[in-house]
């Protein structure tokens, strides 16, 4: 188990006590400038709004050694760890922004929260095309960044996808680890649980509720020095985050989408407003400073070459046209296709067409 001091325990202890909302364990806590909860300072304005029997159940709960025993021993069977607001451990980025969460719950790989980290989202009904390239670029950011996401399908699944390889890859939970959200992507979380991070401001057995998902996105956009929109409606959660990155005074990339497109609208208006237009991660390591080097050409055969070539040149093209332009059949192709897809550098747009990424 874990060693912890007095007041990381403290903290953590209080983040178990679902009597108490957040704002409410920051006003205990006089907005972290302690760590010892002030029940005596805290008590009439509590029992306000909990009563007097659930102010007193939560007083008694905190202060109870046995109580604590369970928690940290329910902590230790799921295989977590906490990292507090007064750990050592706790990212100094999270430290700067207005609302900074009081523990993050955590099981994997904790050198990742001393990481450069960078920011990828989006939304979940990204385009396949946009999402490929979500992952390849995820994959070149993930050799000299952790890769901060969420756990949604579409745009966060690329990213992760594209990131895992490294290990460089942390997820933010808008719930309790318990319980896994969505469900699609139970397999992908536990491969980011065992090869990166996944983290929490919840303790592990809250729910899932929707207006968590946007208070989540502000440790997304806090951890990271910058972040990429892969696809954004209008409305998107991924423009909240957005709007975090911007209030925190950090650089936000954006895929560039045809006009009137539905699921790039949100994107194309950050570029309106200022964002960085991202193409691929060389227009991102370019606006950092840092060198992503790229090895996939280097692997590919002769075959897988040529083939790449004619796409990259077409930008789209089909099956049939590119087998011309090979002369030879379109069944000769399928496994330099194949293979290309599989390493993230085409991707199959749907009518026999493919474009690369």
């Amino acid at each position: 188990m874990p060693v912890y001091t007095e007041d990381e325990e403290n903290l953590i202890t209080l983040c178990s006590l679902d009597e108490f909302s957040y704002s409410q364990r920051a006003y205990l806590l006089s907005n972290l400038k302690s760590y010892a909860p002030d029940f005596a300072k805290g008590e009439q304005k509590l029992i306000k709004t909990l009563t007097a029997g659930v102010y007193n159940k939560a007083r008694d709960k905190f202060l109870s050694r046995e109580y604590r025993e369970k928690v940290f021993d329910g902590l230790e069977k799921r295989g977590m760890f906490c990292v507090t607001y007064a750990s050592r451990d706790y990212p100094g980025e999270l430290r700067k922004i207005p609302a900074p969460p009081i523990t993050l719950f955590c099981r994997g790989r904790k050198e990742l929260l001393k990481d450069r980290k960078f920011a990828i989202v989006g939304s979940r009904r990204t385009p396949p095309a946009y999402a490929a390239l979500a992952k390849s670029v995820s994959a070149d950011i993930a050799r000299r960044f952790a890769v901060v996401t969420g756990t949604a399908e579409g745009a966060d699944a690329a990213a992760v996808t594209g990131a895992l390889a490294t290990g460089n890859v942390i997820c933010v939970l808008a719930n309790g680890a318990d319980c896994v959200y969505p469900a699609c992507n139970s397999a992908l979380l536990s491969e980011v649980a065992k090869k990166g991070l996944v983290i929490s401001e919840y303790f592990p057995d809250v729910p899932v509720r929707s207006f968590q998902f946007p208070v989540r996105n502000r440790i997304i956009a806090g951890l990271a020095e910058a972040g990429l929109i892969v696809s954004a409606g209008e409305k998107s959660g991924a423009l909240i985050t957005a709007g975090y990155l911007e209030e925190y005074s950090k650089k936000i990339f954006a895929f560039p989408y045809q006009p009137n497109s539905v699921a790039g609208a949100g994107c194309n208006s950050l570029l309106k407003c200022g964002a960085q237009l991202c193409e691929n991660s060389a227009d991102i390591s370019s606006v950092l400073g840092v060198e992503l080097k790229k090895s996939g050409d280097a692997e590919l055969s002769e075959r897988e070459r040529e083939v790449l070539g004619i796409i990259r040149e077409a930008g789209e093209i089909f099956a049939g046209e590119l087998a011309a332009r090979l002369d030879c059949k379109q069944f000769e192709l399928l496994p330099a296709l194949s293979k290309l897809e599989i390493k993230g550098l085409i991707v199959r747009l749907g009518g026999n067409r493919y474009g690369a990424v």
